[in-house]
């Protein structure tokens, strides 16, 4: 009888299914994309890692080889997810969960092979152009100073046009989507922010002439937002959604300060005519002013209302377009007139018109003259700053406004959610209209009829 229950149990136990080896390619390649990527791609290597491809995740980088086959207990990839080793990683981001580590252990206990499909890698998808079957939503855009080139953000690429629309060239980088878009007064360089939701931001420092990226910072674990170049092209302010400001050195690709005056994510900046202080706005719903040298909190140029979403300079003078839920653009100066009061809203110059939806983006003119609003309701209002009438309506769009930049004619360019560039004379009349990409024809599989 003991026999028959012994040969019953090895019977079970031998009936219990081997557990499968852990694949590279479908269980550790997703994680490395997803919460690694971002910092360890050829554009950023970071510690000197790449995570190209498994070769060079082995490798490994200035720590030595990333894993050591067979001894999970020496391996380095174990030592820094596990936190021991500092600082833990993903840096920056939560700690990957214990289930995702245990396949870690797992796949260099069991010889941590490769089993990748030939020509796979895991930056392939940001190198192989993007095609396109429908408009991009547009959400950045800009002009170069000499009014030729239009800067148009696309899927994982920055896309450069003749300003009357005609493709020139386009720049594939790591960001899934560019929120912002700025070039420096000698239009030698264009600065481009953005980043993959919920994964990394990223900042990234083109040369235009050579067409090549000349830096690519990865910051926070999500997008970034409202770029802004220092009169001298020499520093970059962008915002983040961690509710800091970054300032990084342009001709390094460095950060060089991070500012946490903010109480919400931070959706643009600005500097002052002289770049020796820089505005940025917030969902906290202020606009702060801040000193550029030292990045230290100077004050509230606005009177806090509503969440702001977006801000523009006057070209000449230190003042300020801003805008947001609230859907009243206001006019403000960044030096105050009389010593600040409780409620004080001295700075104010001008209130606009309420809107027809949320601001989402705002201009104003090379001349001053006049600034431009644009709204998640779909069209664009030009006003004249200097008397706060309404100029002139630009329509057209099917959806909201997220860019709008002027050329220094006055012609405005606008953009948005259903993925056209518009051209508008001052007037308001459209000029022409164009989709910044190539379009593809989908191919629909249709059952065949008996």
């Amino acid at each position: 009888m003991r026999a028959a229950k012994i040969s019953l149990f090895a019977f079970a136990l031998s009936a219990v299914p081997a557990q499968e080896p852990v694949s590279f390619h479908k269980q550790i390649r997703p994680i490395l994309v997803r919460q690694c990527q971002g910092c360890h791609q050829p554009a950023s290597q970071q510690s000197g890692l790449s995570l190209i491809d498994y070769a060079a995740f082995r490798a490994g980088g200035r720590k030595g080889p990333s894993f050591v086959p067979g001894d999970p207990d020496t391996s380095v990839v174990i030592w820094y997810l596990t936190g021991q080793a500092k600082p833990q990683m993903p840096f920056g981001g939560k700690p990957l969960a214990e289930e995702q580590i245990d396949l870690f252990r797992r796949w260099v206990r069991e010889g941590a092979r490769d089993d990748s499909p030939a020509g796979a890698s895991i930056d392939a998808a940001a190198a192989a152009a993007t095609v396109y079957y429908s408009p991009p939503v547009v959400t950045a855009l800009a002009v170069s100073p000499d009014g030729r080139t239009l800067a148009v953000s696309g899927h994982r690429e920055i896309l450069l046009h003749k300003f009357e629309g005609g493709l020139i060239a386009r720049l594939p980088g790591l960001s899934d989507r560019i929120h912002s878009l700025v070039f420096s007064p000698d239009g030698a360089t264009l600065a481009a922010v953005g980043g993959s939701p919920a994964r990394f931001g990223e900042v990234q420092i083109w040369d235009l002439a050579a067409r090549k990226q000349k830096h690519s910072l990865v910051l926070t674990s999500d997008t970034l937002f409202g770029a802004s170049l220092s009169p001298d092209a020499a520093t970059l302010v962008v915002g983040a959604s961690d509710k800091t400001v970054r300032m990084i050195d342009v001709a390094s690709g460095k950060e060089i300060r991070k500012i946490d005056h903010h109480e919400d994510w931070v959706f643009g900046s600005i500097f002052g005519a002289n770049g020796r202080r820089f505005v940025t706005v917030s969902r906290d719903r202020a606009a702060k002013l801040t000193d550029a040298s030292n990045g230290s909190f100077i004050e509230n140029v606005n009177l806090l209302k509503e969440p702001l979403t977006a801000i523009a300079r006057h070209p000449k003078r230190d003042w300020i377009l801003i805008g947001g839920e609230e859907r009243v653009p206001y006019l403000y100066t960044l030096d105050r007139p009389r010593a600040m009061r409780i409620a004080d809203d001295s700075t104010l110059l001008r209130r606009f018109d309420k809107q027809d939806g949320p601001i989402l983006a705002l201009a104003i003119s090379a001349d001053g003259k006049y600034g431009a609003v644009g709204s998640a309701y779909g069209d664009v209002r030009i006003y004249d700053l200097g008397t706060g009438a309404e100029a002139a309506k630009c329509s057209g769009h099917s959806g909201g406004i997220y860019a709008l930049q002027f050329h220094p004619d006055g012609r405005l360019a606008a953009a948005g959610f259903d993925g056209y560039i518009r051209i508008y004379d001052v007037a308001g009349k459209l000029a022409h209209s164009f989709v910044p990409v190539n379009l593809e024809k989908a191919v629909v599989a249709r059952e065949a009829k008996p």
